[in-house]
């Protein structure tokens, strides 16, 4: 017989949108759990190595060389994410433990995921939030129009847990689906989704001999330029060295560079990305699209995915490493990454779709729970052509960019009555996927979902009917921009 347990709030997901969701729950006097699969809180934030906290700012200037190229250092346009993004980015800087600065963080911030794993517990206890980790949620129970329980699979064996409100902080999209609530998903004419990775954190690198290369090679180097790169260097802040296309066009030729899952270009040029983050000298990770339009919520496409990254790509670029790129001659693996990096998959068929042009023209809803000033990052879905620089991804900024808006409508469904989406699996169209998905953002959707979510289940109401000026009020009253 399955265990039962009783909530007012559950989210099923511990990533930025899970995490900010059911601290906020919790903070609001609801009893609220959040359920997470992997051994510890974070998601890919921990878990997934993607320690670069993505969108505290406005975007402006990345693809130029100037002021904006290097996001982990520019400060020159507005902050837009505050709330819990902020607070829990401010103790790690607090700690340590993140490149940033109090209350005056960059445009992006890079941590320590290992000082991240006690904080998020720490701050769960605060909350007086119920944690429930190495538990998968495999289905939902229905009554009507409303989820009654969630199926969950752990070492007690199937565990029900009810609630009167969820929240679907599962990056997938899963209580979305298996409520009805209806999604999209992929290219709107190919559905094929935004490419897959493994982080790689390799050790024994001289990246000054990188740096060099780039000099003798600037061309070969995608965004900012090499001697900011090599000021950041030399004070021990983070970089991010984007490029290496003719090597990668070199290796591929001599057959010397593993060919993707999905790949649609003759000769493979993913993405490819040499980070520092918040690690030791003369260690790096690598960030490189590994598999392309994979469907991750098809379980034999996922593992058949993950299968190839693991057994072929990670050694295959690592070889790759040693052999063509300068500085690289005597590394060796650290580790991997135990999550996968995705970023596309389900998104809510919600009442309101944030939209391409919401993004470009900085559009304003009465209903905001958030604001995102993140440009629209979206990579491709068939692997980078020759022609094309960074592995093919699209880096869209608004002609002004000052940010838009995130309507409350975007984290509804339209027939469910008792749930939420937060993270990247709101409602939005595909080019609008690429500027929510970042972290910091995915934590301020997942802020009001949760804050909403608490005052739904406190009135017995649907989450379509809570009012919207309590709950930005809720919100305000936690430092959240509106």
């Amino acid at each position: 017989m399955a265990v039962e347990k009783k909530y007012d709030v559950v989210v099923a997901g511990s990533g930025p949108g899970g995490i900010g969701a059911a601290f906020a729950a919790a903070r609001a006097g609801a009893k609220t759990l959040i359920i997470e699969k992997n051994a510890v809180l974070g998601g890919q934030m921990t878990s997934g190595l993607v320690t670069g906290f993505h969108g505290m700012r406005v975007h402006k200037g990345f693809t130029k060389k100037g002021l904006g190229s290097i996001l982990m250092e520019d400060k020159h346009t507005p902050v837009v994410a505050r709330g819990l993004s902020l607070e829990i980015m401010n103790r790690l800087t607090m700690e340590g433990a993140a490149y940033s600065t109090i209350d005056d963080p960059p445009m992006r911030i890079e941590y320590d995921p290992e000082a991240l794993i006690p904080l998020l517990f720490k701050m769960a206890d605060g909350f007086k939030l119920d944690v429930l980790v190495d538990s998968f949620v495999f289905g939902v129970e229905m009554d009507g129009d409303r989820i009654a329980s969630l199926r969950v699979a752990n070492k007690s064996g199937e565990v029900r847990i009810k609630a009167k409100t969820f929240v679907d902080g599962t990056a997938d999209g899963d209580l979305i689906d298996w409520s009805g609530a209806g999604f999209l998903m992929g290219d709107p004419k190919t559905k094929r989704c935004m490419p897959l990775s493994v982080y790689q954190v390799l050790g024994n690198v001289d990246l000054q001999k990188t740096m060099d290369y780039f000099k003798e090679n600037p061309d070969d180097l995608h965004i900012s330029t090499i001697e900011r790169w090599q000021e950041m260097y030399d004070k021990g802040a983070p970089v991010s060295l984007i490029g290496l296309k003719s090597l990668v066009n070199k290796a591929a030729r001599n057959g010397e560079y593993p060919r993707a899952i999905g790949l649609e270009a003759e000769i493979p040029y993913p993405i490819f990305d040499i980070q520092t983050s918040f690690l030791p000298r003369g260690t790096v990770k690598l960030l490189v699209d590994m598999a392309y339009g994979v469907d991750i919520t098809d379980g034999d496409a996922l593992s058949a995915a993950e299968k190839d990254m693991r057994m072929n790509q990670v050694p295959g670029i690592f070889r790759f490493m040693k052999k063509y790129v300068p500085g690289f001659e005597k590394c060796y693996i650290i580790s991997t990454s135990p999550l996968i990096g995705t970023r596309e998959s389900r998104r809510l068929d919600g009442i309101y779709q944030i939209t391409k042009d919401d993004v470009l023209s900085n559009r304003k809803f009465e209903d905001s729970i958030g604001r995102c000033g993140r440009a629209m990052n979206v990579h491709s879905s068939g692997g980078g052509n020759q022609n094309q620089d960074r592995g093919g991804q699209q880096w869209i900024e608004a002609e002004n960019p000052i940010g838009f808006d995130i309507p409350y409508r975007s984290l509804l469904p339209r027939k469910i009555k008792n749930l939420a989406a937060s993270g990247r699996c709101i409602s939005v169209d595909r080019d609008a996927l690429g500027s929510i998905r970042g972290e910091a953002t995915c934590m301020v959707a997942g802020e009001a979902a949760g804050a909403a979510a608490a005052l739904a289940a406190g009135k017995n109401i649907s989450m379509q009917d809570v009012p919207v000026p309590e709950l930005q009020g809720e919100l305000t009253k936690h430092n959240v921009i509106i």
